[in-house]
């Protein structure tokens, strides 16, 4: 479920894909086999993309099987791959989350409650759970959080490791159920449930893409 990326990992590109029951990563050129990690759940939902800190440790997260972090270092030509930490309170599950440096702002929860939750992804520290949404896909809006929960609320924060700051508090968008990731084009937000797509103008110093 979870779309492949190429990121930067131990000084090159590689193409990372999270399958069923592992995260692979592959030479975007050659498509050799780099290296693979373990990290099944009962459903095969690897969905969250995972995102690298620091040029070397890649944080990954899904249902059941909650998080980790993996140090990957490469010598002769060869991969090693260090766990730094694993734990089964973070659970990112059909979601978007964002990478600020060496923290990941994201929707934690398989049902509810939900939390919206800071993680450290080189030491796995939790520096905060907060209610408020239901199950979000969140996204980067020149730097501010933008939380779009499955309900249809749509809202603006500041999210630091000192704590989340919600300055636009939340406006139902849609009714329904809705997963999909919300998109910033210009000043103009997308976002859509099972039946319904709205264009919202955030107006004049909004958030922006460009």
């Amino acid at each position: 479920y979870s779309s492949p990326s190429i990121l930067r990992i131990a000084g090159e590109p590689q193409l990372i894909s999270f399958m069923a029951q592992e995260l692979i990563a592959l030479d975007p050129s050659s498509g050799e086999l780099l290296w693979r990690f373990a990290h099944g759940n009962q459903w095969g939902h690897n969905i969250n993309s995972p995102v690298v800190a620091s040029g070397d440790v890649v944080f990954l997260s899904s249902p059941q099987a909650g998080s980790r972090g993996l140090k990957l270092t490469r010598n002769d030509g060869v991969f090693a791959i260090e766990e730094l930490w694993s734990s089964r309170r973070i659970q990112l599950y059909h979601v978007t989350s964002v990478q600020d440096d060496d923290w990941v702002y994201g929707s934690s929860g398989v049902s509810a409650p939900a939390f919206l939750v800071a993680v450290n992804i080189r030491t796995g520290e939790v520096a905060w759970r907060e209610r408020g949404f239901a199950k979000a896909n969140c996204i980067d809006a020149a730097g501010r959080l933008m939380i779009f929960d499955e309900d249809g609320q749509l809202a603006l924060a500041t999210a630091t490791p000192e704590g989340l700051q919600v300055t636009h508090p939340g406006a139902r968008v849609l009714e329904g159920m809705a997963w999909t990731v919300p998109t910033i084009v210009g000043t103009t937000l997308y976002a859509r449930n099972r039946r319904q797509v709205v264009a919202l103008d955030l107006g004049p110093g909004r958030p922006t893409t460009d």
